[in-house]
């Protein structure tokens, strides 16, 4: 089964994304990027939905309580490829490829053993980063490849895990907030 068609299966059951990165690190800042337009889209339940930043273990137990079966960390990978490469798969098995690595690897690997725990399969969908050098935002290309990646999961989950009328709650609780 090949990554388009592994995420399409994934978006099809309860699935929580995890957005990992850090804004004040130019691309590292892809995961919560991500997130936070994806909650602006309403594109699933904001509660699975969560920009952890750059302390995905503060959010191990949080995530592991969560009702649904697959969690899905986004962060930005270093991979020998180039910038805006975009890869999907189930963490442990892209960990032993040994060529990628999230920014964050120690603390997702361990965030993912404590929800693995709970029986949650825990994947990694990642992108390579133009730069992550403090002080900078999320780079041009970055930004864009991001936002096709998001119109691609609109696409795939097609309204189907987030009801019309959930999204139309959330959507008014988000101008609530304005």
């Amino acid at each position: 089964m090949d990554s388009l068609e592994l995420l399409r299966k994934l978006l099809e059951e309860k699935t929580c994304f995890a957005g990992i990165g850090n804004h004040l690190r130019g691309d590292d800042g892809f995961g919560p990027y991500l997130i936070e337009k994806m909650k602006e889209r309403a594109i699933l339940p904001e509660e699975r939905l969560l920009a952890v930043e750059d302390v995905p273990e503060n959010f191990a137990f949080p995530i592991s309580h969560l009702d649904v079966s697959n969690v899905i960390f986004v962060d930005a990978i270093i991979l020998d490829a180039p910038p805006g490469t975009v890869v999907f798969g189930p963490l442990e098995e892209l960990e032993q490829v040994g060529e990628i690595a999230s920014t964050h690897k120690l603390s997702l690997r361990l965030t993912a053993r404590v929800i693995e725990e709970t029986g949650k399969k825990v994947y990694l969908l990642g992108m390579v980063p133009e730069s992550i050098e403090f002080g900078r935002s999320l780079s041009p290309s970055i930004r864009q490849a991001a936002d096709e990646l998001i119109s691609l999961l609109e696409e795939l989950i097609g309204g189907q895990t987030a009801p019309a009328d959930e999204k139309k709650k959330i959507r008014q609780k988000g101008r609530e907030s304005e």
